[in-house]
């Protein structure tokens, strides 16, 4: 276990006798138990502790057996006997007098409803009491000297008050994850011995498939399918699936489900060969190095950024998730900056991930005056969390922009997105490519089997535009309401006539996309002298 070993080693090295654990606190930590009972399991019962108690606020303060109850009131003077079930300001008096004076573990859950996040100006009276009797005791060295232990709960670290993670007091965070792709192997191996019940892919696909769930989730599958009888399939995990992150995360983050593949975008060849060779053969081969920690897609707006992503998404067989900062941004101080967290460690459990970003240069910037520091802090956040470099491999950020030279150069450099690819315009032979690619994607009949001479009188225009003319066609082929009429050669150069280009400034778009670029191997043959003009320059 990642988060006990790290627990452990603070422990042991004397960092800290307080830790908050964090995140997916609810659920089992192996097969069979929780945090709780693994932890006794584990840690508590082999170091001879006196008293092992519990505490939230709904039901007071409970012990593991009636002995260490009657220690307590003897440590006491029988003098909180009556007040166990009281509000923290009535018993932590008396669970610090134990502390002190018996090595004991105090367990206390749902911590963020006892110190809430915010400003201690805004906290009750009985919150600030209960802020400083925990971090009374982090940093209390008689109580370090006796061995006692507290072990604090969470499900959002956000929620937590701030103030006890200053540097000050000595609250040690530890994360517990989403089980990982072995441990959900392990488990889902585990549940289905001996039980009754189908699987329609193999028990390694539905590992894969179970990533960003709980084991309490991929349990809730398997009871679904015994109860109704059913095999477990890949629809019926991805439903699940998708009803359990969407109520987790749907606030922060928006999931998406690629349908298109390679196959289905026209042109790009450069773009899809660097996807291929450089993700998608890598992760299917084990080898990581290769993969790069982030792509910025530059170009004219309409040229298939979009569809690139979605594509690498179900070529590489990995989860899709897109940040939008209007659900991030809320109207109380340190929501957003929570809202962000949360957002991020949602797209973390999902690894293999790809974080895609639209629009990049109008989403992170270091921030503006009047906008009270959140800009900056979400900004600081992003950059801390794209240039990790343990992430590489199992979390890749793609973003898109029209405008990169609006980007922050903290941004660009290599270690985050390590390699902008320019996404521009189609050349003739791609812009028939992708007449061919619409008209068969949307199923309409056509008589037109070369499609050069309408790419020829398409100059500029891009892929979004091409489907628009496509689409104008099938309009026009239908005026008369006739069934069955096809597109036909003269239908689609009317379209053409009627459809102008929209995209606004290409060629100013076109040109930063080119000047971004800092590898000429990813750009198409008709540009690389405007590369190297500005390698001369």
């Amino acid at each position: 276990m990642g988060w006990y070993d790290e627990f452990l080693n603070k422990y042991k090295s004397g960092i800290s006798h307080e830790f908050l654990f964090y995140f997916n606190v609810r659920d089992l930590v192996d097969n069979s138990r929780h945090l709780d009972k693994y932890l006794y399991d584990e840690f508590i019962k082999q170091r001879g502790f006196s008293i092992v108690a519990f505490y939230d606020i709904s039901r007071g303060l409970t012990f593991l057996d009636p002995s260490m109850e009657k220690e307590f009131n003897l440590i006491t003077s029988n003098e909180a006997a009556d007040l166990l079930h009281t509000l923290p300001s009535k018993i932590f008096p008396y669970i610090d007098m134990v502390l002190k004076s018996t090595k004991t573990v105090l367990f206390i859950d749902h911590v963020e409803k006892i110190i809430p996040s915010g400003d201690v100006g805004s906290m009750t009276l009985e919150e600030r009491m209960s802020l400083i009797w925990i971090c009374e005791w982090s940093s209390n060295i008689k109580i370090s000297t006796i061995g006692s232990t507290i072990f604090m709960l969470a499900d959002n670290l956000e929620d937590v008050s701030r103030e006890i993670l200053k540097s000050s007091f000595k609250v040690e965070p530890v994360l517990v994850e989403l089980p990982g792709e072995k441990e959900r192997c392990s488990y889902i191996n585990y549940l289905l011995n001996n039980k009754n019940v189908k699987l329609d892919i193999s028990l390694d696909e539905f590992a894969k498939l179970s990533s960003g769930l709980s084991r309490k989730s991929i349990n809730d599958i398997r009871l679904r399918a015994e109860a109704e009888n059913i095999p477990i399939t890949f629809d019926f995990i991805k439903e699940k699936k998708h009803s359990v992150l969407k109520k987790e995360y749907g606030d922060v983050l928006e999931f998406i489900y690629p349908e298109i593949s390679f196959e289905d975008i026209g042109g790009m060849d450069i773009a899809k060969n660097y996807l291929i060779k450089n993700i998608v053969n890598p992760v299917k081969s084990g080898d990581l190095r290769r993969v790069p920690m982030g792509i910025l897609l530059c170009g004219p707006s309409g040229t298939g950024k979009t569809l690139l992503v979605n594509a690498l998404a179900k070529a590489s067989g990995f989860n899709c998730v897109k940040i939008d900062m209007s659900r991030i941004l809320g109207q109380y101080v340190g929501e957003s900056e929570k809202n962000f967290k949360k957002c991020l460690l949602g797209a973390k459990s999902q690894q293999p991930v790809i974080v895609f970003v639209d629009e990049i240069d109008t989403t992170f910037r270091r921030g503006e005056s009047g906008d009270s520091g959140v800009g900056r802090n979400i900004f600081s956040e992003f950059l801390q969390f794209t240039g990790n470099t343990n992430n590489r491999g199992k979390v890749i950020f793609i973003a898109a922009t029209n405008r990169p030279d609006l980007l922050d150069a903290a941004l660009k450099r290599p270690g985050r997105f390590d390699k902008k690819i320019p996404v521009l315009l189609p050349g003739i032979g791609e812009r028939a490519e992708i007449f061919e690619i619409i008209i068969g994607k949307y199923g309409f009949d056509t008589d037109i089997e070369d499609f050069i001479p309408y790419a020829e009188a398409t100059e500029n225009y891009t892929g979004a535009e091409i489907e628009t003319i496509v689409r104008k066609a099938y309009e026009i082929a239908n005026e008369d309401d006739k069934p069955g009429t096809a597109i036909t050669g003269e239908i689609l150069r009317k379209a053409i006539e009627r459809c102008r280009p929209s995209t606004q400034e290409v060629e100013f778009m076109t040109l930063l996309a080119v000047k971004e670029c800092d590898d000429l191997d990813l750009l198409p043959e008709k540009y690389q002298h405007l590369l190297e003009e500005k390698k001369d320059n």
